[in-house]
């Protein structure tokens, strides 16, 4: 059996353009030669100094922003050409939790409407169903379902956080990157979110990348 994900000399090379015609006059190396493998039930940490990649790596593997070489295989297939199509169905399998809980989630959204758009989109499960697994997922990531009426603007840091795990875990993902997934939060709140995802990734048998 493959490995759950692997990622070969992966390159993402952002142009620079000047001068009326936007003309390319070079290229910023963001992420120039990385290759790792994950297997099922496994956690991977991303490590590395300010500025040096981890994130657009993050990006590129879920294929947010498109890679300029290498390859993505996801449960032995190559995911890095995929159509649009092909790959908002891989998209099921593999969700991000992002750095800024702030920015991460849509203001004029209530907690309930940000949880059933993935399951929307993706046509899944029944709205009575939907409903269930919203409540199911707000309880799992330490909130109410009640929470589920409100604005991002009502909670705290570490609440917006929880709710973009519940995200994450909408579709029922097995693999899962955290782009620094705490990094903004109060010290008192990081191990609260790090102790959760822990417990999320052995009953959900995730997989994770981590950006610590």
């Amino acid at each position: 059996m493959p490995p759950l994900l692997e990622v070969d000399d992966l390159k993402i090379h952002f142009p620079i353009k000047k001068g009326l015609l936007s003309k390319t006059v070079g290229y910023v190396y963001a992420v120039d030669g990385v290759s790792l493998r994950l297997n099922s039930g496994e956690t991977l940490g991303l490590v590395g100094e300010s500025g040096c990649g981890k994130t657009t790596t993050g990006l590129g593997i879920l294929q947010l922003i498109r890679t300029t070489a290498g390859t993505v295989r996801f449960k032995g297939e190559s995911i890095d050409r995929l159509g649009r199509e092909q790959l908002r169905m891989r998209r099921l399998e593999m969700q991000m939790i992002f750095q800024d809980p702030y920015s991460s989630l849509n203001p004029r959204m209530t907690v309930n409407q940000i949880l059933n758009d993935p399951m929307e989109i993706h046509d899944l499960y029944t709205g009575n169903e939907r409903q269930e697994r919203i409540a199911f997922l707000l309880e799992k990531v330490g909130l109410s379902p009640e929470h589920g009426r409100r604005y991002p603007h009502e909670f705290s840091g570490g609440q917006r956080q929880r709710i973009g795990i519940a995200r994450a875990l909408t579709l029922n993902p097995q693999l899962i990157v955290g782009d620094e997934p705490v990094s903004a939060l109060d010290v008192s709140i990081q191990a609260q979110i790090i102790n959760l995802l822990i417990n999320l990734q052995k009953e959900f048998q995730l997989s994770y990348i981590y950006r610590p």
